[in-house]
């Protein structure tokens, strides 16, 4: 008897949920064979990202569902399936209508494993139909919990991968561990390559949110061996997508550019998610590359079709793109006015409550009987939600309209206190600087040294500024100075370079009687396109310097009439 293979259609993922179990069917021997024909075709629709397809026929099977009224396994398991599909087509009346039809069928306490699928299904349409990350991972959980217990190996790898899918969406690290076990998992169950496949293409997602570039390529690169081998054409889109940003890290924008093409040639015939995750990048690479009018009509494509497909996951993240496009190109009013969309779009969606809840749930997950924990849980959200809810209506909108003007207020006042905190601090080095010598603290009076050259010489405005440089001026090796930044600064050699950079630039845009253009500042601090300067500092401060330079100008003026 083949082993039963399922689907989990969480955000967009590919992966397959592999039912350990075997299929004990209760039916005629020519039944049985209909179901596990019914079961390879319908595996073989989700593995090769054949969703029409796969709707079809699950839908044609649930109609018929009656003829199976001796056993329900096959109308479940096309119900799931219609299910999957629909989430995966975007189409989330239809996945709604689906859950609720088979929510109220009998009989499926005989069919645990059918219920653990039913929770990964749930957890797809809370996530994509209602960003409701909370509830997702209740579900999520539920199933992980079920599966550990019964020593289903490659079910478990799979609630692992989703699981950290959804750190992938919320860009947390924390989704690293979930995805290295289920590496380790689907290594040590090398009979199903599919779940190898998905697992690698996992961790180099999440490698790449720890930024870890040699992992994102290790891991992609063993995906695609197991793509190309096996034919898994759903997973390509990612795996390009991944090594388009190793090759964008790598400064060779061509490479990049042509792994995502690649990508949305796989893309177009799956998931609409799947272009999206493309885009953004593809978005970045033509503003790196200066071709500004190409990215604004990409971008402005690009939101176009999130609007008439509903994605609104990725507009506030389009938004935001377009606002430093046209900061990059000067128009600060274009620039602000996306800005101010993109927050609007993202709290939509983002709830502050929803994080908290979430974080709590994964607590509790780490700590106590997953089981227990996740059903108090349930009765716990409701009696919250029905307690907060009569005094979150009555302050909502003022604590809204004052949130939404103090946010960018409160972040540029607190980089201007991190930045006053490190003026203070270089200062008492470098006025130490004949104490240190006495003593004969030898790394100490590198680092002073290396502050003067910051500090009065400027040397991080230097675009051939480099870590062999600066050794070579301080008469020592690379490897002593970087050991030495990493010690007294706790940065990366690059990070200390920003870090004056943008400290630099903060009190260029701060002066009122500095109106530089800001596509000039980049040339003066060193950086070798507007492209890169705007990225920093965006990660930096929070904002764009555009509108670090209003919202500063704006604080001033308060200050001045109070």
């Amino acid at each position: 008897m083949k082993h039963f293979i399922t689907n989990l259609a969480l955000l967009s993922l590919f992966m397959s949920c592999s039912c350990g179990e075997r299929w004990q069917s209760v039916h005629p021997e020519g039944m049985e064979y209909d179901t596990e024909k019914y079961i390879e075709l319908f595996n073989g629709y989700c593995r090769s990202g054949a969703y029409d397809s796969l709707s079809m026929k699950a839908r044609e099977v649930f109609s018929a569902r009656e003829k199976y009224y001796d056993d329900k396994k096959l109308a479940f398991v096309a119900g799931l399936m219609a299910t999957q599909a629909s989430i995966f087509l975007d189409d989330y009346p239809e996945a709604r209508r689906y859950i609720d039809t088979l929510s109220k069928m009998d009989e499926w306490e005989k069919y645990p494993n059918l219920q653990a699928m039913m929770n990964g299904v749930k957890a797809s349409y809370d996530i994509k139909a209602g960003f409701d990350y909370p509830s997702a991972l209740i579900h999520l959980t539920e199933a992980l919990n079920y599966y550990r217990q019964n020593g289903d190996a490659l079910n478990t790898c799979t609630a692992l991968c989703n699981i950290s899918m959804i750190y992938f969406i919320r860009r947390d690290t924390t989704g690293c561990r979930y995805a290295r076990e289920a590496v380790e998992i689907s290594t040590g169950n090398p009979d199903d390559p599919y779940m190898m496949c998905a697992s690698d293409v996992v961790m180099s997602m999440m490698s790449l949110v720890k930024k870890d570039y040699a992992a994102v390529e290790k891991y992609a690169l063993k995906a695609k061996e197991y793509a190309d081998r096996y034919g898994y054409s759903l997973v390509y889109s990612r795996i390009y997508m991944v090594l388009s940003e190793v090759a964008m890290q790598r400064g060779d924008s061509a490479e990049a550019e042509r792994l995502l093409d690649n990508g949305f040639k796989y893309a177009s015939h799956s998931d609409p998610d799947f272009y999206f995750e493309l885009a953004l990048p593809y978005g970045r690479l033509l503003m790196d590359s200066g071709r500004y009018g190409e990215a604004e009509a990409f971008l402005t494509k690009t939101l176009g079709k999130i609007e008439r497909n509903g994605n609104i996951r990725y507009r506030y993240q389009v938004l935001e793109l377009l606002s430093a496009l046209y900061d990059m190109k000067g128009d600060t009013d274009d620039s602000y006015r996306y800005y101010k969309m993109a927050v609007a779009s993202k709290d939509s969606i983002l709830n502050v409550n929803k994080d908290a809840s979430f974080n709590n749930i994964l607590d509790l997950y780490e700590t106590a009987s997953l089981q227990n924990v996740l059903l108090q849980r349930k009765y716990d959200m409701y009696v919250i939600a029905f307690v907060c809810i009569l005094s979150v209506l009555a302050g909502a909108f003022f604590f809204y309209r004052y949130f939404q003007q103090n946010k960018l207020y409160k972040e540029l006042i607190r980089h201007y206190q991190d930045y006053a905190k490190r003026t203070k601090r270089l200062k008492k080095y470098l006025n130490s600087d004949e104490d240190h010598k006495d003593d004969g603290v030898a790394d100490e009076v590198l680092f002073s040294k290396l502050e003067k050259l910051m500090s009065e010489d400027k040397i991080y405005r230097s675009n051939e500024v480099s870590l062999d440089k600066l050794a070579s001026m301080l008469g020592t090796n690379r490897t002593y100075i970087s050991r030495v930044i990493n010690r007294y600064a706790d940065k990366s050699f690059w990070g200390y370079i920003n870090m004056y950079r943008i400290a630099d630039a903060t009190s260029m845009l701060s002066d009122p009687d500095n109106d530089i253009p800001i596509k000039n500042i980049y040339e003066i601090l060193g950086y070798n396109s507007p492209a890169s300067f705007f990225r920093v500092f965006k990660d930096e401060v929070g904002c764009s310097p555009s509108i670090y330079r209003e919202q500063v100008r704006r604080m001033d003026e308060r200050k001045g009439i109070l």
